[in-house]
């Protein structure tokens, strides 16, 4: 008798969890659905429930994170994505993410630093948490953190668009036009109808536009870290920069930068070398620079620009189909910084 007992226990018992198993996901997904639409204080209504069947949920707790930062309650966002943290959960490497993302928002940057530097070294090869770490520490003034951590993003993920332009950015803010050009023209390569392009294409003009101008000295090396590997590329651009050319379109100009990199591919250097410089000296060697520079311009209105696109649709698409084929490998093997690797 005691042994049936303890049989209709057991099957009671299980029965009972995989109800409340059911009503969880039901409730979970019923969350999803309002919080996608941007209902979120019923979204908040839905996890709560779900929170009575499995208060210990890291997927919930998650949820919950999730919601709150998206309603800008950043304290508690953080509050319930340190609880799926403590919960060691599938969810944890994402509610470092949310925990970072929370205190930045909330002007805690030192901490959100301190937050992406515990999660990195959990889940080192996440590199939405190096792009987040580089981007607290451009935040805060701190471009040589900022720019390594990028390196650790690309190295990762070389097709992230936000990372080449954050790098971008921090390399502009410390004055190095080369390769902040580098950059941005990197990003118009690989997404030239985000969502900023306009604005992008702006300060790359500027940078070509700058390296061009030869009221302002010469171009040396020697001022900007790890610069060395572009000295055959500073005496190219000076050599260019004295002629004189009836064509003075920004076209003609970032064909002309694009086309003085070829030095820098015999220097090894994966970023800077294997990948920037590999594909626009070949994108310029191919024939094809002409028709991807005019494509940049043609973000902002130029009737000049628009009756060249218009003219030569065909070279568009050649340049178009060719880029297709150029695109960047899903993870670089080493990179390079300050002459040192950084990934070890």
């Amino acid at each position: 008798m005691k042994l049936i007992l303890t049989f209709l226990v057991i099957v009671t018992s299980s029965q009972l969890f995989a109800r409340e198993g059911k009503e969880l996901i039901d409730l979970l997904r019923k969350g999803n659905a309002q919080h996608d639409v941007g209902n979120y204080e019923q979204a908040l209504t839905f996890y709560k429930k779900a929170l009575k069947y499995d208060s210990i949920s890291g997927l919930v707790q998650y949820e919950m994170a999730y919601t709150l930062l998206a309603m800008k309650r950043y304290d508690e966002a953080a509050q319930y994505s340190r609880k799926v943290i403590d919960l060691d959960s599938k969810q944890q490497q994402g509610a470092y993410l949310m925990l970072g993302s929370a205190l930045n928002m909330s002007g805690k940057i030192q901490d959100a630093i301190q937050v992406y530097l515990e999660g990195v070294s959990k889940f080192r090869t996440m590199h939405q948490l190096h792009y987040n770490l580089a981007l607290a520490y451009y935040d805060i003034g701190n471009l040589s953190k900022s720019e390594e951590a990028l390196y650790r993003s690309l190295q990762m993920r070389p097709g992230h668009v936000n990372s080449h332009m954050l790098l971008g950015n921090v390399l502009s803010s410390r004055g190095d036009n080369i390769k902040s050009a580098l950059c941005y023209a990197y990003v118009l390569y690989l997404d030239p109808e985000i969502y900023n392009a306009s604005a992008i294409e702006t300060l790359l003009k500027t940078k070509i536009e700058t390296l061009f101008d030869t009221t302002l000295g010469p171009l040396q090396t020697g001022r900007f870290p790890g610069d060395s590997i572009f000295t055959i590329v500073y005496e190219s651009l000076n050599e260019l920069r004295v002629q004189t050319y009836e064509d003075t379109s920004f076209a003609h100009s970032l064909c002309l930068f694009l086309g003085s990199l070829h030095s820098l591919i015999e220097k090894g250097h994966p970023l800077w070398s294997d990948l920037y410089a590999h594909t626009f000296y070949g994108l310029q060697n191919s024939g094809h620079c002409e028709a991807f520079s005019h494509s940049l311009s043609s973000v902002n209105t130029d009737p000049d620009n628009e009756s060249w696109m218009r003219m030569n649709q065909a070279k568009v698409q050649e340049m178009r189909s060719w880029i297709d084929t150029h695109q960047p490998p899903q993870k670089m093997n080493q990179i390079l910084f300050g002459g040192r690797s950084v990934f070890r």
